[in-house]
């Protein structure tokens, strides 16, 4: 008897079970596209989600067949709980695009796949870690890290600089972002690796500049990360220059992001730093950020004499920032909009067809292209 009754206890799971998935599986589609992203507050990833809003506010005020539905979270648990209560909403999202807050929403957009939900990744991507997001995705969308640090190097060896000169490194932090881009500058020099630009042009180091591993290894310094602070930027760059001489400091300084440039020119700008700055004024070439940040492209429009008591570009001194643009969030958004109502294919994107990517190329904006191409929506940068 108690056999019989384990086997129809059994039974019973299995049946609600099967009707609870009949259930879930019989949904019907709704009308709603859900955009999910980070609050729109600073920085790059709150400036995507502002050109976002506006994206989604000119859809909604067109009158189409869907209604696009932002919802903002300022970390994961919160991104989590908002998916959670789409995916118990009465009808099915017609559509999700996503930026992830970070990995741990990796088992929420996995239900989105698993509901054969229409999906588009953007900026934090999930497909890495999870065969059946990268299966059920229509496209990820990334900035192409490879590309910003191969970037970077291509415009130091076109402002002269030569194998085996001291580069000083400053890394963002040691996630698959930092590494893409430390692996791009190196892979360029060494001429394994090409700069693709924004233009559809590939660039290689000539054969006469090209870089050992060894030359690789010698000459480059690395800092510890800065996670993306300012303050630790000053904290390193005080560290490193601390001592040099003009012989000994690197005329070649690649950093990942624009912030730590910023701090290292706020920095030198201390009266107790005037010997510091002296020094870096004169020697430094090219100083590189990352990002986008307005007021970045304000310092390298000033000069010394015209800036009062504002950050300047030092003469004789490159300021450049490789960005991709916050606002290809809005492509995400459209991509799915062509995608619903037309019926796009969005392999047609694809710029590494087998991950099912699509890699935004960065502009090199330095004084003179960022005042030629400051109007251009394209290059719309972030405050």
């Amino acid at each position: 008897m108690k056999r019989k009754s384990l086997r129809a206890l059994i039974g019973l799971v299995l049946l609600l079970g099967l009707l609870a998935f009949g259930c879930s599986g019989s949904k019907e589609v709704g009308n709603k596209v859900y955009v999910f992203g980070p609050t729109p507050d600073h920085g790059w990833t709150g400036s995507a989600a502002r050109f976002a809003e506006e994206k989604i506010a000119a859809l909604n005020a067109a009158g189409g067949k869907y209604e696009y539905v932002f919802r903002s979270a300022g970390g994961p648990d919160a991104q989590i709980q908002q998916i959670e209560a789409m995916l118990a909403e009465k009808e099915l999202p017609a559509g999700v695009v996503i930026q992830a807050s970070d990995n741990m929403v990796q088992a929420a957009v996995e239900k989105i796949a698993q509901a054969n939900i229409p999906l588009i990744l953007f900026d934090r991507l999930l497909d890495g870690t999870s065969t059946l997001i990268r299966q059920k995705m229509l496209i990820a969308m990334s900035a192409d890290n490879y590309a910003i640090g191969a970037g970077a190097a291509y415009y130091m060896v076109e402002k002269g600089l030569t194998p085996g000169e001291a580069i000083w490194e400053l890394p963002g932090d040691n996630s698959a972002v930092s590494v893409e881009r430390a692996a791009g500058f190196r892979e360029f020099l060494t001429g394994d690796r090409p700069f693709n630009d924004d233009q559809g042009q590939s660039h290689m180091i000539p054969e006469n500049r090209k870089w050992t591993e060894t030359q690789i290894q010698d000459s480059i310094t690395t800092s510890q990360v800065a996670n993306w602070s300012r303050d630790n930027a000053k904290q390193y760059f005080e560290s490193y220059i601390t001592g040099k001489t003009p012989q000994t400091l690197a005329k070649w300084m690649w950093t990942m992001d624009d912030e730590f440039v910023m701090g290292i020119l706020e920095l030198l700008q201390t009266p107790a730093k005037a010997a510091e700055n002296a020094l870096f004024e004169s020697n430094v070439r090219v100083i590189t950020g990352c990002g986008g940040l307005i007021a970045l492209y304000d310092v390298m429009g000033r000069t010394r004499a015209t800036a009062g008591n504002q950050l300047y570009q030092p003469a004789g001194m490159a300021i450049m920032s490789p960005t991709c643009r916050p606002g290809f969030f809005v492509d995400a958004i459209q991509f799915m909009a062509d995608h619903l109502e037309n019926g796009d294919d969005l392999s047609q994107h694809f710029t590494d067809v087998p991950a099912k990517r699509f890699h935004e190329p960065p502009h090199l904006v330095d004084t003179a292209s960022w005042a030629a191409n400051r109007n251009n929506p394209s290059w719309r940068g972030f405050d």
